[in-house]
């Protein structure tokens, strides 16, 4: 017989049902992210949005994609080194996909595309991504951590439910680190006779957290996140002079604090609500406006995810067609 919370478990993880969770939670931080801002104030700004420093943005978020991918191509190449474009649009294909699916699904979808484009175990794949995404957490609970350390004199009480939010963030990563070196301790070890079934993709896994198993590998791995960050973060101080803004180096890290922080909220598509919210409140701490927030908020999901989302799902397209038209006909002659 069936457990009773057998029906509901099924539900939640019905893909319709995380969208339609999803687009609530988005809801309902747009609408909170609205009531902070002067909407009069928000269509001025954007009207007067510098186009010159826009087109920097963008030319340098493009750039940061392209370092994220010579990153990813590190992580994977103990597996097997691949050619840069096949790994660049693998990680272009996860990312259009991230924007529009539920739950981060874009990861699952990113190492099946490139696990079929270059024959690489996708489970190996899957490992090279936590690793990646573990590197990512650390460094933006980091700037979240820095930010509010700036604003650690000032008596606002709003700095504290983040505080809290970062704890809990930074345990999971603590959490996340001791599960991944019980694995890699298993590596080479083998299961109970119960657990056969399941050695080989354990191996495939662990062979994707390879680069994490030596203070040489972690350390090139921290200073190509170190390349990282620091590209995506001139992007986002690029966005801000466009709107007319400013960014100390300890604002900006608070700003790329939240917004990663967004991130991990399952909100609608293309991170829409969870984001204006995030930034709305990074900048009305930092003294500034809601309307700046709220405004480059509208501006990352215009210029940033949508171009990425548009570049990854004609690459998505293009793959399956030319896949579709090497297919063999299966009609006899």
């Amino acid at each position: 017989m069936r457990p009773l919370g057998f029906p509901l478990a099924a539900v939640l993880r019905h893909r319709l049902v995380q969208t339609g969770l999803g687009l609530a939670v988005g809801v309902v931080l747009l609408w909170l992210a609205f009531a902070r801002t002067d909407i009069t104030g928000l269509g001025r700004r954007l009207g007067q949005v510098q186009i010159p420093w826009l087109l920097l943005a963008i030319g340098c978020y493009w750039a940061a994609l392209a370092i994220r991918s010579w990153r990813w191509r590190i992580i994977l190449s103990p597996i097997r080194r691949l050619p840069f474009l096949q790994v660049y649009h693998g990680l272009i294909v996860g990312y259009a996909a991230n924007n529009v699916l539920p739950a981060r699904l874009g990861e699952l979808l990113r190492a099946d595309y490139l696990g079929r484009r270059s024959g690489v175990s996708r489970l190996s794949i899957i490992g090279t991504i936590v690793v990646e995404r573990l590197f990512d957490v650390i460094v933006f609970v980091g700037f979240i951590l820095a930010g509010l350390a700036a604003l650690h004199g000032r008596p606002d009480s709003r700095i504290g439910p983040i505080l809290h939010v970062v704890e809990v963030v930074g345990a999971g990563c603590v959490l996340l680190g001791l599960m991944l070196f019980a694995l890699l301790r298993l590596r080479h070890k083998p299961l109970p006779a119960a657990l056969a079934f399941l050695e080989h993709r354990l191996r495939s896994l662990a062979d994707g957290l390879h680069l994490v198993t030596g203070l040489e590998e972690v350390a090139l791995l921290a200073a190509a996140t170190a390349v990282v960050w620091t590209a995506d973060s001139c992007s986002s101080w690029l966005l801000c002079r466009a709107l007319g803004v400013d960014l100390g180096f300890l604002q900006l890290l608070l700003v790329m604090g939240m917004s990663c922080l967004a991130a991990l909220i399952p909100a609608a598509p293309a991170n829409i609500g969870a984001l204006q919210y995030a930034l709305v409140l990074a900048f009305q701490l930092i003294g500034y406006g809601a309307d700046v927030g709220f405004g480059l908020a509208l501006l990352i999901q215009g210029c940033f995810v949508g171009s990425s989302t548009l570049a990854g799902g004609c690459l998505y397209l293009m793959t399956a067609l030319s896949g579709t038209a090497r297919r063999p006909s299966t009609r006899s002659s």
